[in-house]
């Protein structure tokens, strides 16, 4: 969550009033107060009155609080790049105007928020402690329960859940009569949840139920719902079924009207643990059957997103960050050994070396594990997508198919087994994304020339490849992390580079091969690159490999790598 202002008690009080008047004078500053309020509670009604403003016409103040409410609107409809963009284009307008240093303290904050969400801690610490400075720096003690509190949020999505809870009471403490009371409630709600983290079942149900109260008087259902399903597992924990059935069937009747399969899921299956803690063995088997049905139905209607979404947790780009540090960490304690004689210092440097080989040699391995274990996974999840999903998809389609005589709307009809067909796809291609079959039927060579047909089939990116590779020099393991680093290059520069032709060149030179990847895009600032999480990848399974990895790239002039990976490395 993020510290932007939010719907009060009065603002909801006065919604029909303020709807009233601006159908009757359409005043901007009327409609930026309507989408403020509905922001919270219906997107679609602020997305509309949004877009009745006419921006030429505003003056200074409205056109400040116009960009504060849009920026807002983006962030709660998780369209992070444009919350963003929106947010530092209003910290120019602020600039060096001492009136507005409190919103530009919390704009600050709705950013480290947004970069928070996205997982780009180190940038949301920055924009986090520069809000705090200026409260600090201008004398807004009374501002500073905002800083504790985005502190706390860094804290527990950074896996720091009782220090977390440290900075929410001091937020607590700081707290004034001015304080928005949804503030307070996104307050408690985030205490709870660290509680809830922390095992602490009894704080944490105490400080969900005071969140809630707020969330049900003010009409914000994902709240509701987000509330409800933190307090219902703590009271699960607690053995407390009774209790926690009502929540959850609530939830249920809320979800109607927000439609989130996740949440379904998240309902149906604390459902049926409550049940099955009351020994109640038929509605839990019944819940968990809904469970497993809303997944087929939601997949059906939602399509790419839905089934993409079910992918993205198997990502362990973080497993490797973190088996990194610890091997670098492990690396640089040997170095304080150094010196207080010159035959120390050579005996010294003697066990450094061979303590690096080891320390190096266990990094691979750990790191071969985790990628090796990123494919099986991989494979899994692939199988289960395409063997059971998929099979599913195309079961519901022919039974479908049996009552088509009995519809009257036969249009209609067509088109329901047509997005069928192309969730179908959906799954197939996800399915061939995470695990392409032409790597285990065809090899490493025909599997590149697969991907590179399917990207210029998919884009305007001419490929111009020249591979050359052995069937048998690599064992399958070894093949499919060199296929991943391809991939990861290609994927790369679709996303990024604004290429117009990829060159590759494999080639096989003594006891090695060559790996030579150019596009023509815009290329990157190397120094601002280097750390990139993409490139982490790539570099990870290139040391798994034993290879070296090299490049070059300069803005405006396209990038250029380099991979030699000799045969013998396992």
């Amino acid at each position: 969550m993020v510290i932007t202002p939010f719907l009060s008690f009065g603002q909801s009080q006065k919604t029909d009033s303020l709807k009233e008047n601006y159908t009757q004078n359409k005043q901007p500053s009327t409609a930026i107060e309507l989408a403020e309020i509905f922001t919270l509670t219906n997107t679609d009604s602020a997305l509309y009155f949004l877009q009745q403003v006419d921006k030429t016409s505003l003056s200074e103040v409205d056109r400040i609080h116009f960009e504060k409410v849009k920026g807002r609107f983006f962030t709660v409809t998780s369209q992070y790049d444009s919350a963003v963009l929106i947010y530092t284009g209003l910290l120019r307008i602020l600039e060096g105007k001492p009136e507005h240093i409190r919103l530009e303290a919390d704009i600050l904050d709705n950013i480290g928020g947004v970069y928070l969400t996205l997982r780009e801690n180190d940038q949301s610490l920055d924009f986090i402690n520069r809000a705090k400075k200026i409260r600090e720096e201008n004398r807004l003690a009374s501002e500073l329960y905002k800083s504790h509190y985005s502190l706390g949020n860094f804290l527990f999505r950074t896996g720091k859940s009782r220090e977390a809870v440290d900075n929410y009471r001091k937020s607590f403490a700081l707290l004034n009569q001015k304080s928005d009371i949804n503030f307070q409630a996104n307050l408690n709600y985030m205490m709870g949840t660290a509680y809830n983290i922390l095992k602490q079942n009894d704080s944490s149900i105490y400080f969900l139920l005071k969140a809630k109260t707020i969330y049900d008087q003010t009409n914000q259902v994902v709240s509701q719902i987000n509330t409800a399903n933190s307090i219902a597992q703590a009271m699960i924990n607690e053995q407390r079924f009774s209790e926690a059935i009502p929540l959850l069937e609530n939830n249920i009747k809320l979800l109607a009207s927000n439609g989130d399969w996740q949440k379904y899921m998240a309902a149906y299956s604390q459902l049926s643990k409550a049940y099955e803690g009351l020994e109640d063995y038929k509605n839990a088997l019944a819940y968990q059957k809904l469970r497993y049905d809303t997944v087929v139905g939601f997949l059906a209607k939602q399509r790419t997103e839905s089934v993409a979404k079910i992918t993205e947790d198997y990502r362990t780009d973080k497993q490797l960050d973190e088996a990194e540090e610890t091997a670098i960490w492990a690396t640089q304690r040997a170095k304080i050994f150094g010196g207080i004689t010159i035959a120390l210092i050579m005996l010294l440097i003697i066990s450094y070396l061979l303590f690096s080989r080891t320390i190096q040699r266990k990094k691979l391995e750990n790191l071969r594990a985790m990628v090796l274990g990123e494919e099986n996974e991989r494979k899994r999840v692939a199988k289960d997508l395409h063997d059971g999903i998929g099979v599913l998809l195309t079961s519901i389609k022919m039974r479908l198919s049996n009552f088509e005589d009995k519809v009257e709307d036969k249009d209609a009809f067509q088109n329901s087994l047509g997005q069928i067909d192309n969730a179908c796809s959906e799954v197939r291609r996800i399915s061939h994304n995470m695990v392409p079959a032409s790597l285990s039927k065809l090899g490493l060579e025909e599997a590149m020339l697969d991907l590179f047909d399917n990207v210029t089939a998919s884009s305007q990116i001419e490929i111009q490849e020249k591979l050359s590779y052995e069937v048998g020099d690599f064992e399958e393991s070894s093949e499919v992390l060199i296929y991943r680093v391809i991939q990861e290059l290609v994927n790369n520069t679709l996303k990024y580079a604004q290429a117009s032709s990829i060159q590759i060149e494999m080639k096989k030179i003594k006891d090695e091969y060559i790996i030579e990847y150019k596009d023509n895009g815009v290329g990157f600032d190397k120094t601002k690159i280097k750390n990139g999480l993409g490139l982490k990848s790539i570099a990870s399974r290139i040391d798994i490999l034993k290879g070296k990895l090299t490049f070059d790239s300069t803005e405006g002039n396209g990038v250029s790598f380099k991979i030699n990976i000799p045969l013998q490395h396992g």
